[in-house]
C-alpha cells in the first residue's frame, strides 16, 4: 500500500510539474550521516550528549585529530542515526503544532523524530521544545492546509483553496480521501513566497508567545493576529488573561510566578466574533527554571515574618495590583528608578539583592522568594523616580514594604516601590517615566536601607530588570 501511493505520488508530482522533495531527508542512502552544524557554546561532550552517542564516535567518524579544533560553524557528522540524513537544525515547537503535525511539516516517521530528539513520548512536546530536524537543501517547505470540517470533506478542504485532493492524502500518509480526522491539521507544499500560517482557525492568523519556552518570573506576551475582530479571552498557567487591541490584532502581557512548577502549563484561548463565529484552542506550554539561587539565611524580627502580620499586607497588595486599566500610560523600556554614578552600572555596582532569590528567614524553610530588586543610593543622595508613566493608586505604610508606593501603568501593569524614607506623590497624581516620587529609606522589614523595585504583570510579580531592556509589548 505505501509503495503504491509513493508512486502515484511520484505520478501526480509529474503531471503537475511540481518537483518531488518532500521525501529528501528521509530517501537519502542510510550510509550517509547527517551533519551538525555547531553552535556558539557547544562542545563535543555536549552534542555527544544531546544525540546520545560518545565523543569517541563523533571524533573517529569526523577524523577530528584536535577537539580544540571545533568551533562555531563546524560541520560535524553524527554516527549512529541510520535512516536520517540532511542537516540537523534546531527549531523550537510552536502553538498549534502537534506530534501528527510536526511529521507531515519535516516530512518525518515517529521513530526518526524520536531517534534525533531522544524522545520517549510524543506527549513530551510542549510548545517551547526544542527540537533537532533533519532538512536537505533541496527539501521543500510544507505549510498548513487547514483541517475537514466537522461534516465535510477534504475534497472540500481542497476545493476551497485549489490544492489537488490527492497530493493531500500521499503528503499527508491517509489511507484514503474519507479519513482525515475533522479538525486535524493537513499539511501541503508551500508555493512560491508563501509562508506557514495558524492551523486553528480561519478567525486567526497567528498565535505567538514570548518568550518560548516561559521562564519563571518572566514576563510572558501573547500576540494574537486575526482576520476579524475578535472577544478573545483565555488562560496561562492559570491566569485569566486580559487583551486589548494592538496592531493587527490582540496582545496580553503575563507574569510567570517566580516559583511556578517547571514543565508542561496549561494554554488556553477562545474567541468570537460578531458572527457569533467561534473558535476554541489548548495546548500545554513549558515553564523552565529561572535558575534563582537560595540566600543565606536572613535574621529579621519573628512579628515581620508572621503570618498574622504579613499576610494581611499580600492581599492588600494583590487587590491593589489586581485591577485592570484599558489605557495603556507607558511608551518603551522602563527607566531607572534611581540615580547611577558616573562609571557606574546599576547591575551589580547599585544592587544589593536579586529578584526571584529564594528566601529563608531565621532559620525556616526557602518557601518564598525575594519579590524584587533591592537598589541602594550608590554613593548619591537616594532619590527614587517613577520607572515610566502612570497613575499613583496608592502610598501608606506597611509591615514589610514599609513605606510603599504603587503606580498603575495600565494593561495590569504595576511599578511598585518600597521601604522609601520620604513619599512625595499622593494617590491620584499623574506622574511621567523619571518623575521622583521619592526618597530612599529604612522602613519595613529591612536590615539597612535601600529601594525595593517590584513589576507586577497581571497580578504575578516579574523580574523588573527585564522592563529596563525590553519594550512590552
Amino acid at each position: 500500500m505505501r509503495l503504491f501511493k509513493v508512486i502515484t505520488f511520484l505520478l501526480l508530482m509529474t503531471m503537475l510539474g511540481m518537483p518531488f522533495q518532500a521525501a529528501a531527508a528521509q530517501d537519502q542512502s542510510t550510509s550517509d550521516n547527517p551533519v551538525y552544524i555547531v553552535q556558539q557554546g557547544d562542545t563535543l561532550g555536549a552534542i555527544a550528549a544531546r544525540f546520545g552517542v560518545s565523543t569517541d564516535a563523533i571524533i573517529e567518524l569526523n577524523q577530528i585529530s584536535d577537539p580544540n579544533l571545533v568551533t562555531e560553524g563546524t560541520r560535524l557528522q553524527i554516527p549512529g542515526m541510520e535512516g536520517v540524513s540532511g542537516v540537523l537544525t534546531t527549531t523550537v515547537v510552536s502553538l498549534g503544532q502537534s506530534t501528527d503535525g510536526l511529521l507531515r511539516q519535516y516530512q518525518l516517521s515517529e521513530e526518526q523524530l524520536a531517534k534525533i530528539n531522544r524522545l520517549t513520548s510524543p506527549a513530551e512536546l510542549y510548545a517551547g521544545s526544542t527540537l533537532i530536524i533533519p532538512q536537505s537543501d533541496t527539501q521543500a517547505q510544507f505549510v498548513p492546509q487547514g483541517s475537514v470540517a466537522s461534516g465535510g470533506s477534504l475534497l472540500d478542504l481542497a476545493v476551497g483553496s485549489g490544492a489537488n485532493p490527492w497530493t493531500l492524502v500521499l503528503l499527508n500518509d491517509l489511507e484514503n480521501s474519507i479519513s482525515a480526522v475533522p479538525g486535524e491539521t493537513l499539511y501541503r507544499t508551500a508555493r512560491d513566497g508563501e509562508t506557514s500560517t495558524s492551523s486553528i482557525s480561519p478567525l486567526v492568523q497567528s498565535i505567538e508567545i514570548s518568550p518560548l519556552p516561559l521562564v519563571q518570573g518572566s514576563t510572558a506576551e501573547i500576540r494574537v493576529k486575526t482576520t476579524t475582530a475578535l472577544t478573545l479571552t483565555g488562560s496561562l498557567n492559570g491566569r485569566e488573561l486580559r487583551f486589548f487591541p494592538f496592531e493587527d490584532g490582540y496582545v496580553a502581557l503575563q507574569g510567570v510566578f517566580a516559583m511556578a512548577d517547571t514543565g508542561p502549563a496549561p494554554f488556553e484561548l477562545s474567541g468570537v466574533d460578531s458572527n457569533n463565529q467561534s473558535f476554541s484552542f489548548q495546548q500545554n506550554v513549558l515553564i523552565q527554571s529561572g535558575h534563582f539561587a537560595n540566600d543565606a539565611t536572613i535574621y529579621v524580627d519573628p512579628a515581620t515574618v508572621d503570618k498574622s502580620n504579613t499576610q494581611p499586607e499580600e492581599d492588600q497588595v494583590a487587590k491593589i495590583v489586581s485591577q485592570v486599566t484599558s489605557d495603556k500610560m507607558w511608551d518603551g523600556v522602563f527607566v531607572k528608578p534611581i540615580d547611577v554614578p558616573a562609571g557606574y552600572s546599576m547591575v551589580p555596582d547599585c544592587r544589593t539583592d536579586s529578584f526571584g532569590n529564594r528566601r529563608s528567614y531565621n532559620n525556616g524553610p526557602y518557601e518564598s522568594f525575594h519579590s524584587g530588586v533591592d537598589l541602594s543610593k550608590c554613593g548619591l543622595a537616594g532619590n527614587i523616580y517613577a520607572s515610566a508613566a502612570g497613575t499613583v493608586v496608592f502610598t501608606g505604610s506597611l509591615v514589610v514594604r514599609g513605606n510603599y508606593t504603587v503606580i498603575d501603568h495600565g494593561w495590569g501593569v504595576f511599578s511598585a516601590y518600597g521601604h522609601q524614607s520620604e513619599i512625595d506623590v499622593k494617590v491620584g497624581d499623574h506622574v511621567e517615566a523619571g518623575q521622583l516620587i521619592g526618597v530612599i529609606g529604612a522602613t519595613g522589614r529591612v536590615d539597612g536601607p535601600h529601594l525595593h523595585w517590584e513589576i507586577w504583570v497581571n497580578g504575578v510579580l516579574v523580574q523588573p530588570l527585564d522592563w529596563l531592556d525590553q519594550a512590552y509589548p
